[in-house]
């Protein structure tokens, strides 16, 4: 993700509670099922079945679930555009 730095991505990721609601491999305690599994994200072809799964759809999806999937449960996190773009990076590592 041009401008995203994946270190500090895992840190936004285990910050903003990400675990709370997904498996993430790397984030410690990063076990629940309550949202999809994040394992394999940079092999997925859809982000919330609505966009193409590229770095800069994920950073708007990040910032702004609702306006990309209104009624969505995934909660607005209140990140940053660099956290998004950091947390998009880590993501993406993920195969």
């Amino acid at each position: 993700m041009p401008g995203g730095d994946a270190g500090a991505g895992e840190q936004v990721i285990t910050d903003a509670g990400c675990g709370a609601c997904h498996v993430i491999p790397g984030i410690r305690g990063a076990n629940s099922t309550v949202g999809p599994p994040l394992t394999d994200w940079a092999d997925r072809v859809y982000i919330a079945g609505a966009l193409p799964n590229r770095p800069e759809y994920l950073v708007r999806w990040l910032l702004d679930p609702q306006e990309i999937e209104p009624g969505t449960a995934m909660p607005d996190l209140f990140l940053t555009e660099q956290q998004a773009r950091d947390a998009s990076a880590y993501l993406f590592t993920l195969r």
